[in-house]
């Protein structure tokens, strides 16, 4: 099959149903197989999945109960229904440039952020965030940038903010957060995901401190330390990622997160604005 659209249209369907609903190592391994082969997928019985996946027909058949279908046929034929679906042909649709096409396709991506930000997930995690002191931010690589966006930002309205992006130093970071009082840590994780972000989120669950992630995908291999998994789709459009969902979602939280204390927010936000004249070119 090479409709492109159809195909990039169930990947996107089958991903909001693997994002509502928390899977086990194996029945997301079993998603990576179908993102990848959904024209087979679609007229594959239980036992040819299992096999291409390499995995057990019941995990299968449970990954189907899990997405929220009676079972493995209910969840085939929906999926043949969004993959032939002859009411949302794009083939008349305009060829974009690479441009316009990564700037609609960071329109969808932010778009699929509204089911993230009314999230149950969403709700856990301004509530570990808010109520931790110090509060950790840790990113490294290509995370770096956007760990320190939301700390430069986290500093005008809360107390103790720690940003963590040099992976030599990483582990006694976390350590010290810990020390210090910290009961949560925050990480953003894109592509390619560095080993040493994953075992910081592993050593901050063993420590015994909440977990939070912003990642570009629910089906990452660590998912299972982390207690509130947000996801921010990654532009893959031009030569680098693009992370304009991942900026969008950062915001968002350190919003809903100052808003827990709005008296401390405004009273940060009003003494930071007596030194704004400092630094700030006048405008003409």
């Amino acid at each position: 099959m090479n409709d492109r659209p159809a195909i990039e249209r169930t990947r996107a369907w089958l991903l909001g149903l693997v994002h509502e609903n928390r899977l086990s190592p194996t029945q997301r391994r079993t998603i990576h197989y179908m993102l990848d082969s959904l024209a087979d997928v679609a007229f594959a019985s239980t036992v040819d999945v299992a096999a291409a996946a390499g995995v057990s027909q019941p995990t299968v058949t449970r990954l189907a109960t899990a997405l929220g279908f009676s079972g493995y046929p209910e969840f085939r034929s929906a999926l043949r229904d969004e993959l032939f679906d002859p009411t949302d042909s794009d083939q008349d649709a305009p060829v974009l440039s690479s441009s316009s096409a990564a700037l609609a396709s960071e329109q969808d991506n932010i778009a699929s952020l509204e089911h993230t930000l009314s999230s149950e997930r969403m709700t856990r995690a301004v509530d570990v965030l808010a109520g931790t002191q110090p509060l950790g931010i840790v990113g490294l690589r290509a995370s770096s940038a956007l760990a320190e966006y939301f700390g430069y930002f986290a500093r005008r309205v809360l107390p103790d903010v720690h940003v963590l992006n040099e992976a030599a130093t990483l582990d006694d970071g976390i350590l010290q957060l810990h020390r210090n009082g910290a009961s949560a840590v925050l990480a953003f994780v894109m592509p390619r995901y560095p080993s040493a972000t994953v075992r910081a989120l592993a050593d901050a669950k063993r420590l015994g401190m909440a977990t939070v992630a912003i990642v570009d995908t629910p089906l990452v291999s660590f998912a299972d330390d982390v207690d509130s998994l947000l996801v921010a789709p990654v532009g893959t459009d031009l030569v680098f990622d693009s992370h304009a969902a991942s900026i969008v979602l950062a915001i968002s939280l350190l919003d809903a997160i100052a808003g827990r204390d709005a008296r401390r927010t405004q009273e940060r936000l009003e003494e930071h604005e007596e030194l704004v004249e400092r630094w700030a070119h006048p405008e003409r």
